[in-house]
């Protein structure tokens, strides 16, 4: 990604309100974790690379939906920082994964100190941020961040595989306290400002990074325009493999009582 302006962009409700012109044609594109139920393709149909993460028991019924996108979307790569993960990602993937690397040791140190100090784990986009960092991204836009504050918490409406296994009504839901906290993200992203070595902006006014980044600049060139996506998917497949997603509803449900019985916090 050296020499090119990168856009990583998360699920957030923000992505269908980005300006004409501060993301282009030229620019790569990175996406994240469910972004195959979009309503419309916000940022076109390449990917130059799929960030995924999450719960490496759901990930494999995430990795099988995306499969079966793959005549919509051109994906060029993915990758994850999770060995978990990347492991479930093989079966259908295996020739497109790409190992995440950080740009240097202390940027790795840095993050890991901030994860201590705040005992949560980075949000799937800031993740994807280091990522593109990693490969060598020199100017990086922020798109459809919005840390799960204001509105909607996606442009799309879960199916119920998706509501039943993350949470009833997530999606009007916060943060997930006992995993994020909006302000280690930040921190991040001051971390990497304070480099010198990228420049980070958002693509959309009143969003959740206004004290943070700077807003992108309208360019000149060829926009990228939303497409209309007939059909569209909204929810995980029934099956990854041998196992039903069924199962793996049972098994949670089962899990969470478990955990209520015993008075213990959710499982991260």
């Amino acid at each position: 990604m050296e020499g090119r302006t990168c856009v990583v962009a998360g699920n957030g409700h923000s992505l269908t309100s980005i300006a004409p012109g501060r993301v282009l044609t030229g620019d790569a594109v990175m996406r994240t974790n469910n972004f195959f139920f979009e309503r419309a393709f916000y940022l076109g149909r390449r990917v130059d690379l799929a960030y995924i993460a999450g719960d490496p028991r759901v990930v494999p019924f995430m990795f099988e939906t995306l499969h079966r996108c793959r005549d919509q979307y051109e994906i060029g790569a993915w990758t994850s920082h999770n060995p978990k993960v990347i492991k479930a990602g093989m079966r259908r993937f295996r020739d497109l994964y790409r190992p995440m690397r950080f740009r240097d040791a202390a940027i790795e140190r840095g993050v890991a100190d901030l994860v201590a100090r705040y005992q949560r784990k980075p949000m799937s986009g800031t993740y994807a941020v280091l990522a593109a960092h990693g490969l060598g991204a020199r100017h990086i836009l922020l798109a459809g961040m919005d840390l799960y504050t204001g509105g909607p918490r996606y442009p799309f409406t879960p199916g119920r595989h998706f509501q039943t296994l993350m949470a009833p009504g997530m999606a009007a839901m916060g943060p997930d306290k006992h995993l994020h906290n909006a302000d280690l993200d930040r921190s991040i992203f001051e971390m990497l400002l304070a480099r010198g070595d990228v420049r980070l902006e958002r693509t959309t006014e009143q969003s959740a990074l206004d004290d943070v980044l700077p807003l992108a600049p309208i360019r000149d060139g060829q926009a990228i325009e939303a497409l209309p996506r007939p059909n569209p998917v909204n929810d995980w497949v029934d099956w990854a493999g041998p196992y039903p997603i069924a199962l793996l509803k049972t098994l949670r449900r089962a899990s969470a009582l478990r955990r209520r019985l015993l008075g213990r916090p959710p499982t991260p």
